[in-house]
């Protein structure tokens, strides 16, 4: 009798071992299928932001409703809005377009032709001397003229084509037959190349300002009489690049002199090697919102923006969140301001599930850039005065409503990545109200990289690494041109005549803004 009931026993705890395992495989089954519904749901989320992004419009200009204030639901106090009316000349901010691609077309170039192929170009003379009192290197007596030496080039003025028929005097020392002939300079960048400076400062506008590819250019030329290789003008491009480095390095060491820069990068594919491979190399902009420099790296690793940055005398750094400017930050004690539109974005994505909490974000931002745009051209003392008194009361009541928002919404949702990014940035997004100097907002430097991206659209990639830093060069010199409201035509023009004997040492006078104060200056003292 005893032992039945010890076998029933062991029976019961058998079967209830049993079901505890099997319990436990189900509680281990119901975990799984929610993890699994948890991430379907989130990975339907995302499906449909992207579905409504990519119906939504590009821009983020940000339209209240009627109401003051929107409704919102809880204990939450909602972040302050200025009591001003908005302004009726609100201008909409610009949207990009993505331009539609091109197949490309390999053209020959044609064989070096002479004067006579281009005699349906207008022509103009353009006779260099020698000066009276050129001496002989090996003597030092004078020189004597007993010749010229006659080419042409062809040049470019606005609206059509020229051609220059040059004369130069060609020179010997009747005393030192050893010395040969010399033969005076012409006006002109590159030597013995088809184009004068008219015609090559219009090719590197039409690609890094117009954003016109050179086998676009080469068609174009052809429909107005000239025919011309694009591998003939990607050469003019690179020598000219090489001429005029040293100009942009002058740009360059104006930025570090200055008190605070921003900055940021983009994507800038490049064709490495012979099998038409494509790596990622990355295209840098720092501006002081008056020049800017760009500067091509191989990668986005941090190292690269703290070796650019090496040299910076300031201490002011408005770049956004990404953790490539965290080594330059960090190894210069620079103090790091934020982006308010970077943090706008996050709202702006947040609007489609979560439309009363963005708007009521989005709502208090767009005060706040208001406030910017009634500042703008103000003395710093001025805008950090009225910082404080006008933008310092939004931002305090802002950060105070993301703080309480934080608790109740999901981290990995648009609305708590919004609330993250705003909670981890809130130093930085105050520094400005401390700086007069520093904006709010680092889209001048995104607007200058758009040059590039709208570009890089368009001819696609550069052909090598060396081609991608001569672009930088040119970019450099064409944005600060931008900057600083002047016609970069014009600009290269003059200073690609200028620039071979003009002192090493003085080279800062042919940045793009010494060569504006001293053209206004020119004009003034000519009026």
């Amino acid at each position: 009798m005893t032992g039945g009931l010890r076998d029933r026993d062991e029976a019961l705890a058998t079967q209830a071992l049993e079901l505890a395992t099997a319990a436990s495989e189900l509680a281990k089954r119901d975990a799984m299928l929610e993890a699994v519904k948890a991430r379907a749901e989130e990975l339907a989320q995302q499906l449909e932001f992207l579905k409504l992004k990519a119906r939504g419009p590009a821009s983020q200009r940000y339209v209240p409703e009627e109401q003051d204030v929107l409704p919102f639901p809880g204990d939450i106090t909602p972040p302050p809005r200025a009591p001003e009316p908005e302004p009726n000349d609100e201008e909409p901010e610009e949207t990009s377009t993505t331009d539609k691609k091109k197949k490309k077309r390999k053209g020959k170039t044609p064989k070096r032709r002479n004067r006579d192929a281009f005699a349906h170009f207008p022509s103009r003379p353009v006779t260099c001397k020698t000066t009276d009192d050129a001496t002989c290197a090996g003597c030092g007596g004078l020189l004597g003229v007993i010749g010229q030496a006659v080419s042409f080039r062809v040049d470019w003025v606005p609206g059509h084509f020229i051609i220059d028929d040059v004369i130069r005097d060609k020179c010997a020392c009747p005393n030192c037959p050893d010395q040969g002939v010399l033969t005076v300079p012409g006006p002109y960048a590159l030597d013995r190349a088809l184009c004068a400076n008219g015609l090559l400062a219009r090719v590197l506008v039409d690609k890094f300002a117009d954003h016109i590819p050179l086998n676009r250019q080469v068609r174009r030329m052809g429909r107005e009489g000239f025919e011309i290789g694009s591998n003939t003008l990607a050469g003019w491009v690179k020598q000219s690049a090489g001429l005029l480095k040293i100009v942009a390095k002058a740009v360059y060491t104006e930025l570090l002199e200055g008190d605070f820069l921003q900055g940021d990068d983009t994507g800038f594919p490049v064709q490495d090697g012979g099998d038409g491979a494509l790596r990622k190399g990355r295209l840098w902009a720092f501006t002081n919102q008056e020049q800017v420099f760009y500067a091509f790296t191989a990668t986005k690793q941090g190292i690269y923006p703290a070796k650019l940055l090496k040299n910076f005398a300031g201490d002011l750094l408005l770049v956004d969140g990404g953790s490539e400017f965290n080594k330059v930050v960090r190894d210069q004690d620079l103090e790091r301001a934020g982006c308010w539109s970077h943090l706008r974005t996050y709202f702006f994505h947040a609007r489609h599930h979560h439309p009363v909490e963005a708007a009521l974000a989005l709502a208090t931002i767009r005060d706040l850039f208001l406030l910017e745009r009634s500042l703008r051209g103000k003395p710093p003392d001025e805008v950090r005065a009225r910082r404080q008194a006008e933008a310092l009361p939004l931002i305090d009541g802002f950060f105070e409503w993301v703080k309480a928002l934080s608790a109740r919404v999901r981290p990995k949702s648009k609305l708590g990545e919004a609330v993250t990014y705003a909670r981890n940035q809130e130093a930085a997004m105050r520094l400005h109200l401390e700086h007069g100097e520093l904006p709010m907002h680092n889209n001048l430097s995104e607007l200058m990289l758009r040059q590039a991206v709208v570009g890089r659209k368009n001819w696609l990639f550069a052909r090598s690494e060396g081609g991608a830093e001569a672009a930088a060069t040119i970019y450099t010199l064409i944005g600060s041109c931008m900057l600083q409201g002047i016609d970069p035509h014009a600009y290269l023009v003059d200073i690609l005549g200028r620039l071979l004997d003009h002192p090493s040492n003085r080279v800062n006078e042919l940045t793009p803004r010494a060569w504006r104060l001293a053209t206004e200056g020119h004009t003034a003292s000519a009026a």
